[in-house]
């Protein structure tokens, strides 16, 4: 299984230093408010994605009158006979250094394909109330794990679509701006076509895991998906040169997969309206369980699962559902909790305990529940 053996950071937020050899299954992290639990979390989606959950400002990943952070995780894989790979990251105010296996690597990527991870926060429900962005997001998550092709793809497109937005700014005469569409609509059209095949895939799994977490409701989820131009257009080339005036007007290109979305619906009702809230978070658990499934089915890897406050997403009875889900498919999962009574113990011999305090872990021996 893909799980993170070892984990250090240094001058990361309030947190000198830390060392952490984590366990395969629960690492519970407990810890006031503002002890750093939450930054230990961040620190993993940091390295993983190359951005954090809680701030755009690279200033305040660093710890106070410290040049930079550092990022290290050994992480081991089943899919290469229990081969391990050193990642590491060094971030200061202008500058961040990627490392494999001691190797400078240019790109995120690079450490993304070894270090897929998960995140569910307290915030997490905004998936379904905010705009497309963080949905298309969640989708691309999927895609660039199961298709080969598909990163070099949204690349090719998020720069064609740079240059062609920048020459409408601009307001080149119409042939120069043109001279992109073709291929712009090539690559749409391509990366539309990975991620109907992600989603129509992804289904199964998520109808399987809202009846686990939801079984109340009773009307299936569809997942409605928008690629970004009218469902019936026939040529998207013709419907840019069509609406190409429009697109000098506003200054941007207003069709393409850059615009696409998912809708999530029940009963024909779109979820954000018809969900409460406590069910708009079960729903986001279900999606990415359904996301770790699926991603486990192609890739032949587990995910690693982080959660932030577990308590403050769900009640009890929903706590151990879930808890009981991550075992059954066996994803290790980090999560941080105000209070260690809140998180039921379900494996004493796969679970660790790590008290928080100004930043530093401590080890606890874990106890088992009722």
């Amino acid at each position: 299984m893909t799980q993170i053996r070892q984990f250090n950071l240094q001058n990361f937020r309030n947190c000198s230093q830390a060392q952490c050899r984590l366990s395969s299954g629960l690492n519970l992290f407990v810890g006031d408010n503002a002890a750093g639990k939450t930054s230990l979390i961040e620190a993993i989606w940091l390295l993983a994605t190359g951005r954090s959950f809680r701030t755009s400002k690279t200033q305040h990943l660093i710890q106070h009158h410290q040049n930079e952070s550092t990022l290290f995780c050994e992480v081991v894989s089943s899919h290469e006979a229990l081969k391990s790979h050193r990642l590491g990251m060094q971030k200061s105010a202008t500058q961040t250094t990627l490392r494999i296996d001691g190797e400078t690597v240019k790109g995120q990527i690079h450490i993304a394909e070894l270090l897929p991870v998960q995140l569910l926060t307290p915030e997490s429900h905004r998936l379904l109330e905010e705009g497309p962005k963080a949905r298309r997001q969640f989708m691309d998550w999927g895609c660039f794990y199961q298709s080969q092709e598909f990163i070099q793809l949204w690349r090719q497109h998020q720069r064609i679509l740079k240059q062609r937005n920048h020459a409408l700014k601009r307001r080149l005469p119409r042939e120069q701006i043109q001279l992109w569409d073709a291929q712009l609509v090539e690559i749409a059209l391509k990366i539309d076509a990975i991620r109907q095949a992600y989603l129509e895939a992804l289904t199964p799994y998520l109808l399987t895991f809202c009846q686990a977490l939801m079984p109340e409701i009773e009307e299936e989820v569809v997942c409605q998906y928008r690629s970004g131009w009218p469902k019936n257009t026939p040529n998207l080339l013709d419907l840019m040169t069509q609406n190409f005036a429009k697109d000098v007007q506003f200054g941007h290109t207003q069709y393409g997969a850059h615009r696409a979305d998912i809708r999530f619906k029940f009963g024909g009702l779109e979820a954000i309206n018809t969900l409460s809230r406590g069910q708009q978070k079960l729903f986001v658990c279900a999606l990415l369980l359904a996301q770790a499934s699926l991603h486990e089915k192609v890739v032949n890897e587990p995910v690693i699962m982080l959660i932030d406050d577990l308590p403050a997403e769900l009640d009890e009875t929903h706590r151990l559902k879930l808890l009981d889900l991550l075992q059954i498919l066996n994803i290790q999962h980090l999560i941080t909790s105000t209070s260690e009574s809140l998180i039921p113990i379900l494996a004493p011999e796969t679970t660790q305990i790590w008290h928080i305090t100004a930043g530093n872990p401590i080890l606890q021996k874990p106890e088992t529940s009722n």
